[in-house]
């Protein structure tokens, strides 16, 4: 959950720190502490999580908990950037979702952006605890239950809250409806971004260009085949079905494609024998060495 708590800090420093500088918009303090206190006692839940064991030894990979935390929490920031220009300067939500507009209530704009921030913020959680896609890792029943609780408490502040210290007034369902689907809309893209930093640190990106010149070659399908049987074999090793030393280059997975499929053609060839009666008839006639089309010419006579 590392790369969640330096998203998260991104997210807020970076996020608050663009609405002020562009549009002079203090968020309200005692929000930004809503916000915590509701993060953390989702976060607290993940001990009892349910994940997957890695199929490797961990260790810190502090490259990538700082590079995937920097770039989602810019994202996150940008997001509510976003959100915020089209609430106040724009009437695409009104235009669209018939809600009111926002544009000229700060109290109002203050519980529409508490609402969006903690919504994607929690939401960031399935991501960072998840190795692939977001949605094929279920999450423990503790955690589910505390993101839905805390999203309840959240949403219900935003739609009826009148706190008059803390600069914040209810929006509505209305609005409450177009927040969630807003941040269901860019939720999608996190497991993406989180995928494309995990495979530019790897270095295998930089090596197709430049090791194996996949930008260049003149191989078919820029050598797909060739990656493929890489693919293959690499995961085996890490099953344990082949050994872990061996070299994956061109020349090799091709003759290991060519022995794979010459093994195929002939274990085809021997069920033939088995299971037919003309390759039976001609199994027979090679092991006693006749000829096979004297045979065939004495019987059309």
């Amino acid at each position: 959950m590392q790369i969640y708590a330096v998203s998260i800090t991104i997210r807020i420093v970076l996020g608050f720190v663009l609405l002020a500088l562009i549009w002079e918009y203090d968020f309200p303090p005692f929000m930004v502490l809503i916000i915590a206190i509701l993060n953390d006692g989702t976060i607290m839940t993940i001990s009892k999580d349910r994940v997957k064991p890695s199929p490797r030894p961990d260790s810190w990979k502090l490259n990538e908990i700082f590079a995937t935390g920097i770039v989602i929490g810019t994202y996150l920031a940008l997001v509510t950037v976003l959100f915020f220009w089209v609430v106040v300067d724009t009437d695409f939500f009104e235009t669209h979702f018939h809600v009111k507009s926002l544009s000229s209530k700060t109290e109002e704009v203050s519980s529409a952006v508490y609402l969006q921030v903690s919504i994607i913020s929690q939401a960031l959680i399935f991501v960072t605890r998840s190795q692939s896609w977001s949605f094929l890792e279920r999450p423990g029943a503790l955690l589910m239950c505390a993101f839905v609780v805390a999203q309840l408490v959240a949403t219900l502040i935003a739609v009826y809250a009148h706190i008059s210290f803390a600069y914040i007034s209810g929006v509505g369902w209305g609005w409450a409806g177009v927040i969630w689907l807003y941040s269901f809309i860019f939720y999608i893209p996190l497991d993406v971004i989180k995928f494309i930093v995990r495979y530019a640190l790897s270095g295998e990106a930089w090596n197709l260009v430049f090791d194996r010149k996949t930008a260049f070659t003149s191989k078919k399908d820029y050598g797909k085949e060739d990656r493929a049987a890489q693919w293959i074999l690499s995961h085996r090793s890490l099953q344990g079905l082949v050994g872990t030393d061996l070299e994956f280059n061109g020349r090799k997975s091709r003759s290991s494609l060519i022995a794979e499929q010459a093994r195929r053609r002939a274990e085809i060839a021997r069920l033939g024998e088995i299971h037919t009666l003309r390759g039976h008839v001609e199994s027979v006639v090679r092991l006693k060495n006749l000829d096979l089309n004297v045979i065939q010419a004495a019987h059309t006579v």
